[in-house]
C-alpha cells in the first residue's frame, strides 16, 4: 500500500506542482493510513467471526486483538518505506545526495571511485542507495545459514574441506548473483573516454568485494578446524578468484542476459571436468582459450559495437 501511495505521490501529473519531498510523504501516508483503516477493520470482524463460529470466549476481545496486532505491523512497514522513500523528481547525479534524499547514500564508499556510480547504475539503485527486498534478505539468509552450517560441521569434525568447499561455491553464488554488466552496452560508456579494461573492472568490483566477504568466514572456519591444511581454503581462495573473472568475461559477453552467461559458464566449467577426466589438466588450456576469446569479442563490441 505505502509503494503504491508513493507512486501517486510522484505521479507525472504533479511533477509540476511545487510540492517538496515531505509534502509528497504527508501525501503518501494519508492515502495508505486511509486504505489500512479498513483493511484493520476487516481482519478484526474475520478474526471475531471465526472465533465466534468455533465458540472461542472473547470473541470480540480477539478481534480486537488482531487489529491491534494488524495495524502494528502495517504502520512499521509502511512507516519504514514512507521515511526511506526517495524524490525521483528531484533526484539525479547532479544532486547531492544529502540534499535530495535525506540520506547519505549506502554505497558511498565502495561505488564512488571513476566512473562513479557505475555498479549502482547496473544494479537500478538511485545513486548508491540500497533498496532493501525480500528476495535480497531471503537470498542473504539462505547463504547465511549454509556458511553457518558449514562451518560449524568442520569445526565439529576437525576438517577444513567442508566450510572450504561451502566458501568457494557460496562465494561464486554471491558473485554471480550480484554481477549485472549491462552497462558495457550503453551508449553512454561507448562514446565516452574511458576504456573498457577499465570499465569492466569497475563493474567487477563490488560484486568481488561481496563475494569475497562471505569467503571468509568458512576459510577462517577451514583454517582454525584443521590448521595444519592450510593450504585447502588458500587453493579454495585462489579458485574462488579464476572462477569469478571467468564468470565476470561470460557476463560481459552476454552482457544483458544474465541467466544465458550463467548457464553457458556452469556448461563451459562442467565440460572442461569432464573432458580433463580423460585428457588431463592441458584441457583447461581449452578454457581459458574460450575466456580470452569472449574477452576479445566483448572488447571489439564495446569500441566498435
Amino acid at each position: 500500500m505505502a509503494e503504491l501511495s508513493l507512486s501517486r505521490a510522484f505521479a507525472p501529473f504533479l511533477k509540476a506542482l511545487p510540492l517538496s519531498l515531505r509534502e509528497r510523504r504527508r501525501m503518501a501516508g494519508v492515502a495508505t493510513f486511509s486504505i489500512g483503516t479498513p483493511l484493520a477493520v476487516t481482519a478484526a470482524v474475520a478474526v471475531g467471526l471465526v472465533c465466534a463460529a468455533i465458540a472461542k470466549p472473547l470473541a470480540p476481545a480477539w478481534g480486537l486483538g488482531a487489529a491491534i496486532l494488524f495495524t502494528m505491523g502495517f504502520g512499521a512497514a509502511a512507516g519504514w518505506r514512507l521515511r526511506s522513500s526517495l524524490d525521483p523528481i528531484h533526484f539525479g547525479a547532479s544532486a547531492s545526495p544529502d540534499e535530495a534524499g535525506g540520506h547519505r547514500p549506502s554505497l558511498r564508499h565502495f561505488d564512488r571511485s571513476k566512473p562513479a556510480w557505475l555498479s549502482s547504475w547496473a544494479w537500478g539503485l538511485p545513486l548508491g542507495h540500497l533498496r532493501l527486498s525480500w528476495r535480497m534478505i531471503g537470498t542473504a539468509v539462505l547463504l547465511s545459514l549454509a556458511a553457518g552450517l558449514a562451518a560449524a560441521t568442520s569445526l565439529v569434525h576437525h576438517d577444513a574441506a567442508p566450510a572450504a568447499l561451502v566458501g568457494a561455491a557460496g562465494g561464486l553464488l554471491v558473485f554471480m548473483l550480484s554481477a549485472r554488466f549491462h552497462p558495457l552496452g550503453s551508449p553512454v560508456l561507448r562514446t565516452a573516454p574511458i576504456g573498457f579494461t577499465r570499465t569492466w573492472l569497475r563493474l567487477l568490483r563490488l560484486p568481488l568485494q561481496l563475494s569475497v566477504a562471505f569467503f571468509v568466514l568458512p576459510a577462517g572456519a577451514a583454517l582454525a578446524a584443521e590448521p595444519s591444511a592450510w593450504a585447502m581454503p588458500v587453493a579454495s581462495g585462489l579458485w574462488l578468484l579464476i572462477l569469478n573473472g571467468a564468470y565476470a568475461v561470460f557476463a560481459a559477453y552476454f552482457m544483458s542476459a544474465p541467466f544465458v552467461a550463467a548457464l553457458s559458464f556452469f556448461g563451459a566449467v562442467a565440460y572442461t571436468g569432464y573432458e580433463s577426466l580423460e585428457y588431463g589438466r592441458t584441457v583447461l588450456f581449452g578454457f581459458a582459450a574460450l575466456v580470452l576469446w569472449l574477452w576479445h569479442s566483448a572488447y571489439r563490441r564495446y569500441r566498435h559495437g
